[in-house]
Formats: C-alpha cells, sequence, structure tokens
C-alpha cells in the first residue's frame, strides 16, 4: 500500500516547500520533462497524474500556466491522491520551482475538458508549478505537543526515524493551513488519522500529503518506510 520509492532530494525539499501563488514563470523546457516523466511515474494505485499548460488555472494564480491534474479513479482513497501528488510537489521544489495545491484554484470545465474524464474518474485537487516570485516562509503550525502528545525530546527517546517522521509530518500543507491529522509514535511505528471538523472534503487528501512527509522524514533517517491500514488511520513502520 502507497509504494513509493523515496528520492533524497526530497528530504531537503520537505523543508523548503511553501505554497506559492505568485510565479516569475512557468519552468523551463528541461523540467517540464522531468516533471512529465515522473507523473507517469506517480501514476498507479488509482491515480494518475498529467501535466498541462495553458487556461485553467483562476486569476489568484499569477504567472504561471504550467499545473498537474490529479486524476482519481472511483473508490481510490483520498490519501492516495495526496501522497503520489505531494511527491510531485517535493520533487519539483528539489528543482527550485514553486508549487501550490488547489482545491478551489482551478477552472473544472478547462480542467475536465483537458483531461477528458472516463466515466468513474474524478478530479478533487490541481498543483500549480512554476518559478517562484518570492522566496518561501514558513506558515504557522499547531505545537508539536498538540498534534501528538509529545515534544521533541520524548521523541527522540522513541528514536531517530520516529522523530525525523513526526516533525517531517508536521509541516505537510493542507487546505487553509487546517493540519487536520493526529499524529501518534511509539517505539515501533508512527500512526497518522484524520482529525478534522471542518473541509473535511481535503481532510483526508490532506493526510496523505502528511503521511509521504512521515516517510520521507523516515527515509531520511535510514530507513525504509512501510504503511497499512488500521481501521480508519494509517500505520508507518521502518
Amino acid at each position: 500500500m502507497l509504494e513509493l520509492n523515496i528520492e533524497k532530494s526530497w528530504v531537503g525539499a520537505v523543508w523548503r516547500r511553501s505554497s506559492v501563488r505568485s510565479y516569475t514563470g512557468a519552468p523551463d523546457e528541461e523540467q517540464l520533462k522531468r516533471l512529465g516523466a515522473l507523473c507517469r511515474k506517480l501514476s498507479w494505485q488509482g491515480v494518475t497524474i498529467r501535466l498541462f499548460q495553458g487556461p485553467g488555472l483562476r486569476s489568484a494564480i499569477k504567472g504561471t500556466d504550467v499545473y498537474a491534474v490529479i486524476v482519481a479513479k472511483a473508490g481510490t482513497p483520498p490519501e492516495t491522491e495526496g501522497y503520489m501528488g505531494e511527491a510531485l510537489v517535493l520533487e519539483a521544489t528539489a528543482m527550485g520551482l514553486g508549487t501550490c495545491w488547489l482545491g478551489a484554484g482551478f477552472i473544472p470545465d478547462i480542467i475536465e475538458r483537458n483531461v477528458d474524464l472516463q466515466s468513474g474518474e474524478a478530479v478533487h485537487c490541481v498543483i500549480s508549478i512554476g518559478k517562484a516570485n518570492l522566496p518561501a516562509f514558513a506558515p504557522k503550525r499547531k505545537p508539536l505537543e498538540k498534534i501528538c502528545g509529545m515534544n521533541e525530546e520524548q521523541l527522540s527517546a522513541l528514536g531517530s526515524w520516529q522523530k525525523d517522521a513526526v516533525l517531517s509530518a508536521r509541516v505537510a500543507p493542507s487546505a487553509i493551513n487546517m493540519q487536520p491529522w493526529k499524529i501518534t509514535a511509539d517505539s515501533a511505528s508512527v500512526k497518522i488519522e484524520e482529525n478534522a471538523l471542518l473541509y473535511k472534503k481535503y481532510s483526508r487528501i490532506d493526510c496523505g500529503i502528511c503521511m509521504l512527509h512521515a516517510a520521507v522524514g523516515a527515509s531520511g533517517a535510514g530507513r525504509t518506510p512501510r504503511w497499512k491500514k488500521v481501521d480508519d488511520a494509517y500505520v508507518l513502520t521502518a
């Protein structure tokens, strides 16, 4: 479940990533080729990611006309959409590009026409991609103790990979920065589950984004991350 080769460059990208809505231009030709190749690699487990250049983004996104569309087949867990899409985000970040997850910042009619949606397929999110106009910033995050009930010292006592997984997960992007997840950790695993009162439409996608960050953190600590669904939560071992 959620099998994906974690690239070393994503470890640093977790901390550099920022949501960007203003760009100085689209990715260059070589960058587009690399992104397109990754989209094809990430298109499995019920998700297809396609890269487009042209109309489709709303006016709030300025300076780029490049975007990735995440197409999900019926029955695909929304967490998979977030997991695979965030892999593209981290790769773009590692390439020096800016990105932004969009749940409402695109024009559905244009997107659906470009994608040529088939029966049983849906588009819930789009990712804008371009050369960032502003330097990255660090958005506020909930206190560590609030999302996992531990401080860094307590996490460190569990093990380096658990600490790195939780800290990387904590900085994951989410719809209007709601951070709709609960993270728990013990000596053997890290668990992520939905914890949302508002914007539940995107909360499970956001949890998938958070899960990819956790896996990258564990990978950066020298472990091989593996996910397993247990009831309504996802458990990471490494």
